[in-house]
C-alpha cells in the first residue's frame, strides 16, 4: 500500500473513509441520532469486543510525561482521523526533529501523545503512538498504539462503561492501526500552516 504524506492525504481524503468523514449512527458523540465519525463508531462498537489485559483502565504507562514533550503544532488541528476533535501533538525529545523532517526515519523510543478536545470544550481522549524495537509489531511498522480518556463525558462513559485505556495488542485499539497505515512512516502529521517550523533552540 502506497504510504500518504500529508499533503497527500489531503488530497485523497475523500478516499479514506476507513480515517475520516462521519457516517450516520445512533448515539454519535454519546448521544442519540448524530453524525459520528469512523473514531467514535470505532469506540462505540468496541464494547463489544471481550475484555483483554489490554483494555483494563489505569494510569497511562507510556506518553505520561506528554507534558514535557515538544508541541509540533502552533495551533489546534481539527483532526476528522480522531473524531473531528481539535487535537495538539506533542513528540518526545528523542523523536520531535525526526518527526517535522518528513524524510527522516523515525527513531525507536519516539513517543507522540496527542490531546484532544471535545466540541464543548471538555478534554478528549489521549491518543498515543511509541515506536519500539523491529519485531514488536513488523506490520505496523513496530508501533504501539494506545486511547486513554480518564474523564469522557456522561453520555460518552456510559457508552464506554466508565474510563477507558486501550491499548496494543487490545482489539480494541485496532483502529488505529488499521487508519495509521494508510499515511508515510505510519504518520499523520501536522498540516504544514500549523506545524512547528523548527525546534525551540
Amino acid at each position: 500500500m502506497t504510504k500518504l504524506t500529508w499533503a497527500g492525504f489531503i488530497t485523497l481524503v475523500g478516499a479514506l473513509a476507513a480515517c475520516g468523514g462521519k457516517q450516520q449512527a445512533g448515539g454519535g458523540g454519546g448521544g442519540s441520532g448524530e453524525d459520528m465519525s469512523p473514531m467514535d463508531q470505532m469506540m462505540s462498537d468496541s464494547m463489544a469486543v471481550s475484555d483483554d489485559d489490554g483494555s483494563t483502565f489505569g494510569p497511562l504507562e507510556i506518553g505520561a510525561d506528554w507534558q514535557t514533550y515538544v508541541k509540533v503544532n502552533t495551533s489546534p488541528v481539527t483532526s476528522e482521523t480522531h473524531g473531528g476533535r481539535l487535537v495538539d501533538t506533542y513528540v518526545n525529545q528523542l523523536g520531535a526533529r525526526a518527526y517535522l523532517d518528513e524524510e527522516a526515519e523515525i527513531p525507536i523510543g519516539t513517543v507522540l501523545v496527542k490531546t484532544s478536545t471535545e466540541p464543548d470544550g471538555s478534554p478528549g481522549p489521549l491518543f498515543v503512538m511509541a515506536k519500539k524495537s523491529p519485531g514488536f509489531a513488523p506490520d505496523q511498522g513496530d508501533w504501539y498504539y494506545a486511547i486513554q480518556w480518564a474523564n469522557p463525558p456522561a453520555a460518552w462513559a456510559k457508552k464506554l462503561g466508565g474510563p477507558i485505556y486501550w491499548r496494543t495488542p487490545s482489539k480494541r485499539a485496532a483502529y488505529c492501526v488499521e487508519c495509521h497505515e494508510n499515511y508515510d512512516r505510519f504518520l499523520g502529521g501536522v498540516p504544514a500552516p500549523q506545524r512547528l517550523p523548527s525546534l525551540p533552540e
